[in-house]
Protein backbone atom coordinates (compact mmCIF):
# COMPACT_ATOMS: atom_id res chain seq x y z
CA UNK A 1 0.00 0.00 0.00
CA UNK A 2 1.43 3.53 -0.73
CA UNK A 3 0.20 6.97 0.30
CA UNK A 4 0.37 9.99 -1.14
CA UNK A 5 0.05 13.07 1.41
CA UNK A 6 -0.68 16.65 -0.26
CA UNK A 7 -0.75 19.92 1.62
CA UNK A 8 -4.21 21.62 -0.13
CA UNK A 9 -3.42 24.77 2.03
CA UNK A 10 -2.93 27.11 4.67
CA UNK A 11 -5.40 30.01 5.63
CA UNK A 12 -4.96 32.28 8.62
CA UNK A 13 -8.61 33.85 9.94
CA UNK A 14 -8.57 36.48 12.39
CA UNK A 15 -10.90 38.95 14.02
CA UNK A 16 -10.80 42.27 12.82
CA UNK A 17 -8.90 44.74 15.10
CA UNK A 18 -11.90 47.69 15.22
CA UNK A 19 -14.67 47.80 12.80
CA UNK A 20 -14.53 51.56 13.20
CA UNK A 21 -11.78 51.55 10.65
CA UNK A 22 -11.17 50.88 6.91
CA UNK A 23 -8.67 49.74 4.12
CA UNK A 24 -9.22 49.31 0.43
CA UNK A 25 -9.75 45.67 -0.98
CA UNK A 26 -11.43 46.21 -4.30
CA UNK A 27 -10.88 48.51 -7.94
CA UNK A 28 -13.09 49.20 -10.73
CA UNK A 29 -11.88 50.53 -14.22
CA UNK A 30 -15.29 52.13 -15.74
CA UNK A 31 -17.19 50.07 -13.80
CA UNK A 32 -16.14 46.89 -14.22
CA UNK A 33 -15.04 45.14 -10.88
CA UNK A 34 -11.58 43.94 -11.05
CA UNK A 35 -11.52 41.43 -8.37
CA UNK A 36 -11.31 42.12 -4.48
CA UNK A 37 -7.34 42.29 -4.07
CA UNK A 38 -6.32 42.25 -7.43
CA UNK A 39 -3.43 45.13 -8.25
CA UNK A 40 -3.76 46.07 -4.68
CA UNK A 41 -0.94 46.56 -2.00
CA UNK A 42 -2.66 45.17 1.43
CA UNK A 43 -1.37 44.42 4.59
CA UNK A 44 -0.64 40.94 5.04
CA UNK A 45 -1.87 40.29 8.47
CA UNK A 46 -5.74 40.41 8.66
CA UNK A 47 -5.28 41.48 12.47
CA UNK A 48 -4.39 44.53 11.81
CA UNK A 49 -5.14 44.99 7.81
CA UNK A 50 -7.99 48.00 8.64
CA UNK A 51 -5.73 49.32 11.25
CA UNK A 52 -5.08 53.61 11.45
CA UNK A 53 -1.65 54.72 10.53
CA UNK A 54 -0.96 57.78 13.60
CA UNK A 55 2.97 58.03 12.66
CA UNK A 56 2.54 60.66 9.88
CA UNK A 57 7.04 60.50 9.14
CA UNK A 58 6.70 56.64 9.11
CA UNK A 59 7.47 54.32 6.08
CA UNK A 60 3.34 53.44 6.05
CA UNK A 61 2.39 56.62 5.00
CA UNK A 62 3.67 55.78 1.64
CA UNK A 63 1.38 52.22 0.67
CA UNK A 64 0.25 51.37 3.81
CA UNK A 65 1.38 48.28 5.71
CA UNK A 66 3.57 46.17 3.50
CA UNK A 67 3.08 48.47 0.70
CA UNK A 68 6.64 49.07 -0.33
CA UNK A 69 6.49 45.37 -1.78
CA UNK A 70 5.06 45.04 -5.30
CA UNK A 71 1.90 42.37 -5.91
CA UNK A 72 2.03 40.02 -9.18
CA UNK A 73 -1.19 42.04 -11.14
CA UNK A 74 -1.33 45.55 -11.73
CA UNK A 75 -4.74 46.55 -13.39
CA UNK A 76 -5.63 48.27 -17.25
CA UNK A 77 -6.93 51.46 -17.69
CA UNK A 78 -6.50 54.48 -19.79
CA UNK A 79 -5.94 58.19 -19.51
CA UNK A 80 -9.55 59.38 -18.49
CA UNK A 81 -10.95 56.52 -17.07
CA UNK A 82 -13.19 56.05 -14.47
CA UNK A 83 -11.64 54.29 -11.31
CA UNK A 84 -14.05 53.28 -8.52
CA UNK A 85 -12.30 52.68 -5.10
CA UNK A 86 -13.90 50.08 -2.92
CA UNK A 87 -13.12 50.72 1.30
CA UNK A 88 -14.06 48.05 3.61
CA UNK A 89 -14.30 47.96 7.68
CA UNK A 90 -14.18 44.22 7.32
CA UNK A 91 -11.57 43.44 4.65
CA UNK A 92 -13.26 40.18 3.50
CA UNK A 93 -16.84 41.91 3.81
CA UNK A 94 -18.17 39.33 5.84
CA UNK A 95 -20.07 42.48 7.54
CA UNK A 96 -20.99 45.43 5.58
CA UNK A 97 -19.90 48.59 5.94
CA UNK A 98 -17.20 51.58 4.83
CA UNK A 99 -15.64 53.32 8.38
CA UNK A 100 -17.34 54.15 11.35
CA UNK A 101 -20.13 57.05 10.86
CA UNK A 102 -17.70 59.14 13.94
CA UNK A 103 -14.32 59.09 11.48
CA UNK A 104 -15.81 61.84 9.55
CA UNK A 105 -12.30 63.65 7.28
CA UNK A 106 -10.87 64.48 4.32
CA UNK A 107 -10.14 61.62 1.58
CA UNK A 108 -7.57 62.31 -1.22
CA UNK A 109 -6.30 60.25 -4.53
CA UNK A 110 -2.19 60.73 -5.33
CA UNK A 111 -0.47 59.44 -7.94
CA UNK A 112 2.84 58.72 -9.20
CA UNK A 113 5.14 57.45 -12.17
CA UNK A 114 7.17 54.78 -12.13
CA UNK A 115 9.63 52.51 -13.79
CA UNK A 116 8.74 49.55 -13.06
CA UNK A 117 6.93 47.91 -9.75
CA UNK A 118 9.96 47.08 -7.91
CA UNK A 119 11.27 50.53 -7.63
CA UNK A 120 10.90 51.73 -3.80
CA UNK A 121 7.60 53.91 -4.01
CA UNK A 122 8.76 56.44 -1.24
CA UNK A 123 10.08 59.78 -2.24
CA UNK A 124 9.50 62.27 -4.62
CA UNK A 125 7.13 62.23 -7.65
CA UNK A 126 3.84 62.02 -5.90
CA UNK A 127 0.75 64.69 -6.62
CA UNK A 128 -2.49 64.60 -5.87
CA UNK A 129 -4.75 64.22 -8.49
CA UNK A 130 -8.33 64.34 -6.56
CA UNK A 131 -9.39 65.59 -2.85
CA UNK A 132 -12.59 66.20 -0.95
CA UNK A 133 -12.80 68.16 2.59
CA UNK A 134 -15.82 69.50 4.02
CA UNK A 135 -18.78 70.47 1.52
CA UNK A 136 -19.92 73.69 3.23
CA UNK A 137 -23.28 73.42 -0.15
CA UNK A 138 -23.97 69.72 2.21
CA UNK A 139 -22.59 70.23 5.60
CA UNK A 140 -20.72 66.84 4.25
CA UNK A 141 -17.37 66.05 5.07
CA UNK A 142 -15.95 63.40 2.03
CA UNK A 143 -16.03 60.17 4.81
CA UNK A 144 -19.94 60.74 4.60
CA UNK A 145 -20.62 60.88 1.57
CA UNK A 146 -18.58 57.53 0.45
CA UNK A 147 -20.61 56.27 3.56
CA UNK A 148 -23.72 56.80 2.12
CA UNK A 149 -22.44 55.35 -1.54
CA UNK A 150 -21.72 52.19 0.28
CA UNK A 151 -17.45 52.80 0.89
CA UNK A 152 -17.47 53.45 -3.07
CA UNK A 153 -15.49 56.44 -4.38
CA UNK A 154 -15.58 57.36 -8.57
CA UNK A 155 -13.67 59.80 -9.45
CA UNK A 156 -11.74 60.08 -12.98
CA UNK A 157 -8.04 60.24 -13.81
CA UNK A 158 -6.26 62.75 -15.47
CA UNK A 159 -6.67 62.57 -19.48
CA UNK A 160 -2.93 64.41 -19.40
CA UNK A 161 -1.00 60.90 -17.61
CA UNK A 162 1.33 60.15 -20.22
CA UNK A 163 1.51 56.37 -20.96
CA UNK A 164 3.38 53.95 -18.44
CA UNK A 165 3.03 52.50 -15.22
CA UNK A 166 1.60 54.13 -11.83
CA UNK A 167 0.78 53.92 -8.72
CA UNK A 168 -2.42 55.23 -7.35
CA UNK A 169 -2.46 56.14 -3.70
CA UNK A 170 -5.52 56.56 -1.40
CA UNK A 171 -5.83 58.43 1.52
CA UNK A 172 -8.72 58.66 4.14
CA UNK A 173 -7.80 60.53 7.23
CA UNK A 174 -10.07 60.75 10.58
CA UNK A 175 -10.28 63.78 12.32
CA UNK A 176 -12.80 62.50 15.15
CA UNK A 177 -9.66 62.63 17.76
CA UNK A 178 -8.57 66.27 16.78
CA UNK A 179 -9.18 68.38 19.48
CA UNK A 180 -8.75 71.39 21.85
CA UNK A 181 -7.65 71.47 25.29
CA UNK A 182 -9.75 74.21 27.95
CA UNK A 183 -5.86 75.45 27.88
CA UNK A 184 -5.93 76.33 24.21
CA UNK A 185 -3.40 73.71 23.26
CA UNK A 186 -4.38 70.67 20.69
CA UNK A 187 -4.32 67.55 20.87
CA UNK A 188 -3.80 65.97 17.54
CA UNK A 189 -4.29 62.51 16.70
CA UNK A 190 -5.67 62.36 12.89
CA UNK A 191 -5.84 58.88 11.68
CA UNK A 192 -4.51 57.68 8.65
CA UNK A 193 -5.52 54.90 5.89
CA UNK A 194 -3.28 54.40 2.60
CA UNK A 195 -3.15 52.38 0.13
CA UNK A 196 -2.17 51.64 -3.53
CA UNK A 197 -2.65 50.49 -6.41
CA UNK A 198 -0.60 49.09 -9.07
CA UNK A 199 -2.10 50.36 -12.30
CA UNK A 200 -1.03 50.30 -15.97
CA UNK A 201 -1.86 53.26 -18.15
CA UNK A 202 -2.50 53.94 -21.76
CA UNK A 203 -2.21 57.63 -22.45
CA UNK A 204 -2.19 59.77 -25.32
CA UNK A 205 1.76 60.78 -24.69
CA UNK A 206 5.06 59.02 -23.34
CA UNK A 207 7.61 59.96 -21.41
CA UNK A 208 7.57 61.55 -18.37
CA UNK A 209 5.28 63.97 -17.23
CA UNK A 210 6.80 67.76 -16.06
CA UNK A 211 4.93 68.41 -12.29
CA UNK A 212 4.92 71.70 -10.56
CA UNK A 213 7.30 72.09 -8.39
CA UNK A 214 4.24 73.67 -5.94
CA UNK A 215 2.55 69.90 -6.62
CA UNK A 216 5.18 67.78 -6.67
CA UNK A 217 5.54 66.05 -3.14
CA UNK A 218 7.49 63.04 -0.98
CA UNK A 219 5.63 61.02 0.71
CA UNK A 220 6.21 60.48 3.95
CA UNK A 221 7.34 64.18 4.44
CA UNK A 222 3.31 65.32 2.41
CA UNK A 223 1.57 66.00 5.38
CA UNK A 224 2.74 67.78 8.79
CA UNK A 225 1.68 68.08 12.83
CA UNK A 226 1.04 71.77 11.99
CA UNK A 227 -1.15 71.59 8.77
CA UNK A 228 -4.45 73.53 9.54
CA UNK A 229 -5.92 70.55 8.10
CA UNK A 230 -4.76 68.57 10.76
CA UNK A 231 -5.45 71.33 13.71
CA UNK A 232 -9.08 71.45 12.55
CA UNK A 233 -11.57 70.68 15.61
CA UNK A 234 -14.84 69.06 13.74
CA UNK A 235 -17.12 69.72 16.88
CA UNK A 236 -16.11 72.90 16.98
CA UNK A 237 -16.47 74.52 13.55
CA UNK A 238 -17.99 77.42 13.79
CA UNK A 239 -15.80 80.46 12.30
CA UNK A 240 -13.14 77.81 11.64
CA UNK A 241 -14.54 76.79 7.74
CA UNK A 242 -13.42 76.76 4.91
CA UNK A 243 -11.62 73.36 5.74
CA UNK A 244 -8.06 73.11 4.46
CA UNK A 245 -7.32 69.72 3.12
CA UNK A 246 -4.32 68.65 4.37
CA UNK A 247 -1.38 68.10 0.99
CA UNK A 248 -0.62 69.63 -2.06
CA UNK A 249 -2.71 71.47 -4.27
CA UNK A 250 -4.69 69.48 -7.25
CA UNK A 251 -2.83 68.59 -10.75
CA UNK A 252 -4.68 66.94 -13.15
CA UNK A 253 -3.01 66.93 -16.20
CA UNK A 254 -4.57 67.05 -19.29
CA UNK A 255 -3.93 66.96 -23.40
CA UNK A 256 -3.31 70.22 -24.93
CA UNK A 257 -2.52 70.64 -29.03
CA UNK A 258 -4.08 68.76 -31.90
CA UNK A 259 -7.54 66.81 -31.66
CA UNK A 260 -5.59 63.57 -32.39
CA UNK A 261 -3.84 63.56 -29.86
CA UNK A 262 -7.36 63.35 -27.67
CA UNK A 263 -8.73 60.52 -29.84
CA UNK A 264 -10.00 57.00 -28.02
CA UNK A 265 -7.54 55.21 -26.06
CA UNK A 266 -7.62 51.14 -26.13
CA UNK A 267 -6.99 49.88 -22.78
CA UNK A 268 -3.47 47.95 -23.04
CA UNK A 269 -3.42 44.04 -23.54
CA UNK A 270 0.52 43.39 -23.20
CA UNK A 271 2.11 44.85 -20.04
CA UNK A 272 4.16 43.98 -17.29
CA UNK A 273 1.78 42.27 -14.37
CA UNK A 274 -1.09 41.77 -16.89
CA UNK A 275 -3.23 38.46 -15.88
CA UNK A 276 -1.62 35.31 -17.77
CA UNK A 277 -3.54 34.64 -20.63
CA UNK A 278 -3.94 30.74 -19.51
CA UNK A 279 -5.00 31.61 -15.91
CA UNK A 280 -7.95 29.74 -15.61
CA UNK A 281 -8.90 30.72 -11.64
CA UNK A 282 -7.66 34.28 -10.18
CA UNK A 283 -8.02 34.80 -6.59
CA UNK A 284 -6.37 38.51 -6.19
CA UNK A 285 -2.88 38.34 -7.13
CA UNK A 286 -2.79 34.73 -7.27
CA UNK A 287 -4.03 32.47 -10.31
CA UNK A 288 -4.71 28.64 -10.77
CA UNK A 289 -3.19 27.11 -14.32
CA UNK A 290 -4.60 23.58 -15.68
CA UNK A 291 -2.92 20.64 -14.75
CA UNK A 292 -0.85 18.24 -17.25
CA UNK A 293 -2.92 15.94 -19.05
CA UNK A 294 -2.88 12.19 -18.22
CA UNK A 295 -3.89 8.84 -19.58
CA UNK A 296 -2.23 6.27 -16.17
CA UNK A 297 -2.46 6.22 -12.63
CA UNK A 298 0.74 7.85 -12.37
CA UNK A 299 -0.22 11.01 -14.55
CA UNK A 300 -3.11 10.75 -12.65
CA UNK A 301 -1.82 11.58 -9.19
CA UNK A 302 1.03 13.81 -10.17
CA UNK A 303 -1.88 15.93 -11.66
CA UNK A 304 -3.71 16.07 -7.76
CA UNK A 305 -0.44 16.73 -6.26
CA UNK A 306 0.30 19.83 -8.93
CA UNK A 307 -3.22 20.62 -8.25
CA UNK A 308 -2.97 20.66 -4.25
CA UNK A 309 0.58 22.49 -4.75
CA UNK A 310 -1.16 25.45 -6.34
CA UNK A 311 -3.89 25.51 -3.62
CA UNK A 312 -1.34 25.39 -0.92
CA UNK A 313 0.22 28.78 -2.87
CA UNK A 314 -3.28 30.27 -3.19
CA UNK A 315 -4.04 30.40 0.54
CA UNK A 316 -0.46 31.04 1.36
CA UNK A 317 -0.85 34.16 -0.24
CA UNK A 318 -4.55 35.50 -0.03
CA UNK A 319 -5.19 39.05 1.56
CA UNK A 320 -7.16 40.09 3.86
CA UNK A 321 -9.60 40.47 1.49
CA UNK A 322 -10.21 36.67 1.33
CA UNK A 323 -9.76 33.71 -0.24
CA UNK A 324 -12.73 32.76 -1.84
CA UNK A 325 -11.23 31.58 -4.87
CA UNK A 326 -8.91 29.20 -3.19
CA UNK A 327 -11.85 27.39 -2.20
CA UNK A 328 -13.48 26.97 -5.24
CA UNK A 329 -10.04 25.64 -6.85
CA UNK A 330 -9.61 23.37 -4.10
CA UNK A 331 -13.05 21.87 -4.51
CA UNK A 332 -13.77 21.86 -7.40
CA UNK A 333 -10.77 21.41 -9.16
CA UNK A 334 -8.04 19.52 -6.59
CA UNK A 335 -11.01 17.44 -5.06
CA UNK A 336 -12.31 15.89 -8.22
CA UNK A 337 -8.80 15.19 -9.88
CA UNK A 338 -8.53 13.27 -6.87
CA UNK A 339 -11.93 10.97 -6.35
CA UNK A 340 -11.14 10.63 -10.34
CA UNK A 341 -7.31 8.92 -9.94
CA UNK A 342 -9.22 7.18 -6.22
CA UNK A 343 -12.47 5.97 -9.16
CA UNK A 344 -9.82 4.72 -11.11
CA UNK A 345 -10.40 6.85 -13.91
CA UNK A 346 -6.90 7.91 -15.43
CA UNK A 347 -7.83 9.74 -18.60
CA UNK A 348 -8.05 13.75 -17.39
CA UNK A 349 -8.10 16.00 -15.82
CA UNK A 350 -12.28 15.57 -15.90
CA UNK A 351 -12.73 19.46 -16.04
CA UNK A 352 -10.07 20.13 -18.97
CA UNK A 353 -10.67 23.75 -20.24
CA UNK A 354 -12.95 24.96 -17.57
CA UNK A 355 -12.77 28.95 -17.02
CA UNK A 356 -13.84 30.11 -13.49
CA UNK A 357 -12.55 33.36 -13.93
CA UNK A 358 -12.86 35.53 -10.55
CA UNK A 359 -15.37 34.34 -8.48
CA UNK A 360 -14.91 37.40 -5.69
CA UNK A 361 -16.89 39.37 -8.42
CA UNK A 362 -20.15 40.44 -7.60
CA UNK A 363 -22.19 41.79 -10.35
CA UNK A 364 -24.67 43.74 -7.88
CA UNK A 365 -22.56 46.23 -6.91
CA UNK A 366 -24.06 49.87 -7.46
CA UNK A 367 -21.33 52.44 -8.45
CA UNK A 368 -21.59 55.59 -8.24
CA UNK A 369 -21.06 58.39 -10.75
CA UNK A 370 -17.62 60.15 -10.37
CA UNK A 371 -17.82 62.35 -7.30
CA UNK A 372 -16.85 66.22 -8.56
CA UNK A 373 -14.66 66.47 -5.26
CA UNK A 374 -12.58 70.26 -4.58
CA UNK A 375 -11.05 72.20 -6.59
CA UNK A 376 -11.04 70.26 -9.92
CA UNK A 377 -8.72 72.25 -12.26
CA UNK A 378 -7.43 71.01 -15.52
CA UNK A 379 -3.55 71.77 -15.73
CA UNK A 380 -3.04 71.60 -20.04
CA UNK A 381 0.54 69.80 -20.85
CA UNK A 382 1.80 69.97 -24.05
CA UNK A 383 1.87 66.29 -26.68
CA UNK A 384 5.34 66.16 -26.27
CA UNK A 385 6.88 66.00 -23.17
CA UNK A 386 10.30 65.00 -21.91
CA UNK A 387 12.21 62.00 -21.44
CA UNK A 388 11.78 60.10 -18.55
CA UNK A 389 13.61 61.42 -15.25
CA UNK A 390 13.54 58.76 -12.43
CA UNK A 391 16.79 60.23 -10.96
CA UNK A 392 14.63 61.56 -8.17
CA UNK A 393 13.09 58.55 -6.99
CA UNK A 394 16.74 57.49 -6.28
CA UNK A 395 17.12 59.82 -3.65
CA UNK A 396 14.25 58.80 -1.85
CA UNK A 397 14.79 60.93 1.31
CA UNK A 398 12.11 62.66 3.91
CA UNK A 399 11.71 66.21 4.16
CA UNK A 400 10.80 66.54 8.64
CA UNK A 401 10.46 69.94 8.11
CA UNK A 402 9.43 70.76 5.26
CA UNK A 403 -23.91 72.00 -4.19
CA UNK A 404 -22.03 68.60 -5.02
CA UNK A 405 -24.60 66.26 -7.32
CA UNK A 406 -26.17 62.95 -5.97
CA UNK A 407 -24.10 60.13 -7.43
CA UNK A 408 -25.72 58.43 -10.32
CA UNK A 409 -25.70 54.96 -9.66
CA UNK A 410 -24.94 52.15 -12.43
CA UNK A 411 -24.90 48.86 -12.54
CA UNK A 412 -22.02 46.68 -12.34
CA UNK A 413 -20.84 45.43 -15.59
CA UNK A 414 -18.97 42.13 -15.75
CA UNK A 415 -15.05 41.76 -15.03
CA UNK A 416 -13.03 42.15 -18.14
CA UNK A 417 -9.44 41.18 -17.76
CA UNK A 418 -6.94 41.77 -19.88
CA UNK A 419 -4.37 38.91 -20.64
CA UNK A 420 -1.17 38.21 -21.30
CA UNK A 421 2.16 35.92 -21.03
CA UNK A 422 3.13 35.41 -17.43
CA UNK A 423 4.61 38.28 -15.88
CA UNK A 424 8.68 38.44 -15.48
CA UNK A 425 10.27 37.50 -12.38
CA UNK A 426 10.53 39.88 -9.38
CA UNK A 427 13.14 41.96 -8.63
CA UNK A 428 14.53 42.27 -5.03
CA UNK A 429 12.68 45.20 -3.23
CA UNK A 430 14.64 48.30 -2.22
CA UNK A 431 13.08 49.94 1.19
CA UNK A 432 13.37 53.39 2.67
CA UNK A 433 15.48 53.77 5.50
CA UNK A 434 12.74 54.15 8.60
CA UNK A 435 12.49 57.71 9.76
CA UNK A 436 10.31 56.57 13.14
CA UNK A 437 8.71 53.20 13.97
CA UNK A 438 4.97 53.11 13.75
CA UNK A 439 3.26 52.99 17.03
CA UNK A 440 1.07 49.79 16.09
CA UNK A 441 2.26 46.96 17.09
CA UNK A 442 1.70 44.45 14.40
CA UNK A 443 0.90 40.79 15.83
CA UNK A 444 1.85 37.25 13.87
CA UNK A 445 1.41 36.98 10.11
CA UNK A 446 -1.86 36.22 9.10
CA UNK A 447 -4.68 37.39 7.10
CA UNK A 448 -6.42 35.65 4.50
CA UNK A 449 -9.65 37.11 5.63
CA UNK A 450 -11.70 38.48 8.78
CA UNK A 451 -13.75 35.76 9.66
CA UNK A 452 -14.25 34.54 13.18
CA UNK A 453 -14.20 30.78 13.71
CA UNK A 454 -14.49 27.51 16.27
CA UNK A 455 -11.87 25.54 16.60
CA UNK A 456 -13.58 22.36 15.20
CA UNK A 457 -15.52 23.95 12.09
CA UNK A 458 -15.29 22.20 9.06
CA UNK A 459 -13.22 23.94 6.68
CA UNK A 460 -16.16 23.21 3.65
CA UNK A 461 -18.72 25.02 6.01
CA UNK A 462 -19.34 28.69 4.08
CA UNK A 463 -18.30 26.47 0.44
CA UNK A 464 -20.63 27.52 -2.45
CA UNK A 465 -19.89 26.39 -6.04
CA UNK A 466 -19.71 28.87 -8.32
CA UNK A 467 -19.79 29.06 -12.09
CA UNK A 468 -18.88 32.76 -12.24
CA UNK A 469 -17.19 33.33 -16.21
CA UNK A 470 -14.00 34.87 -16.76
CA UNK A 471 -14.53 37.47 -19.06
CA UNK A 472 -11.42 38.77 -19.51
CA UNK A 473 -0.27 77.77 7.06
CA UNK A 474 -0.12 77.18 10.74
CA UNK A 475 -1.07 76.30 13.91
CA UNK A 476 1.67 75.90 17.03
CA UNK A 477 2.97 72.31 16.23
CA UNK A 478 1.22 69.26 18.80
CA UNK A 479 2.23 66.62 20.46
CA UNK A 480 1.11 63.32 19.14
CA UNK A 481 -0.43 60.99 21.28
CA UNK A 482 0.70 57.56 21.39
CA UNK A 483 -1.58 55.38 18.87
CA UNK A 484 -2.40 52.77 21.52
CA UNK A 485 -4.39 55.35 23.80
CA UNK A 486 -6.50 56.11 19.73
CA UNK A 487 -7.22 52.26 19.46
CA UNK A 488 -8.65 52.64 23.06
CA UNK A 489 -10.48 55.70 22.54
CA UNK A 490 -12.13 54.42 19.19
CA UNK A 491 -12.30 51.14 19.15
CA UNK A 492 -15.77 49.75 19.10
CA UNK A 493 -18.24 46.96 17.99
CA UNK A 494 -16.09 43.26 17.49
CA UNK A 495 -12.55 44.34 18.90
CA UNK A 496 -12.35 41.76 21.91
CA UNK A 497 -12.68 38.56 19.70
CA UNK A 498 -10.39 36.16 19.84
CA UNK A 499 -7.55 35.97 16.68
CA UNK A 500 -7.32 32.44 15.66
CA UNK A 501 -5.27 30.97 13.12
CA UNK A 502 -6.19 27.60 11.56
CA UNK A 503 -4.70 25.23 9.09
CA UNK A 504 -6.32 22.98 7.17
CA UNK A 505 -4.24 20.16 5.72
CA UNK A 506 -6.15 16.98 3.21
CA UNK A 507 -4.17 14.18 3.18
CA UNK A 508 -5.14 11.75 0.57
CA UNK A 509 -4.36 7.99 0.01
CA UNK A 510 -4.24 5.99 -2.63
CA UNK A 511 -3.33 2.13 -2.79
CA UNK A 512 -2.15 -0.37 -5.48
CA UNK A 513 -4.95 -1.72 -7.74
Amino acid sequence: MRTSTVLAGLAAVVAPLASAHTVLTTVFVNDKNQGDGTGIRMPVDGSTSTAPIINMYSNDMICGRDGLKKVSYTIPATAGSKMTFEFRAYADGNKPGFIDDSHQGPISVYAKAVSDFDQNPGGHGWFKIWHEGYDESTNKWAVQKVIETNGLLSISLPTGMPTGSYLLRTEVIAMQNVTTKPDGNWVTEPQFYANCVQVYLQGSSTGSLSIPKDKEVSIPGHVHPSDKGLNFNMYEMKGALPYIIPGPGLFRPTISGNVNSKAALTTPKNFPGAVPDNCILKNANWCGFEVPSYTNEDGCWAAADDCWRQSETCFHTAPPSGYQGCKVWEQEKCKVIQDHCQAKDFNGPPNKGKVWGDVSVKTAVKIPGVMKGADLVESEVPDVVAPVDTSKDEENKQEPNINVPAPELIESKPTTFITTAAPSATKAVTTVPAAAATTTAAPAAGGAGNEEESDNESDDEDYKPTTTVFNSEAAAAPTQTAASTTFIRCSRGDSKKKQKRRMHINRHKRGDF
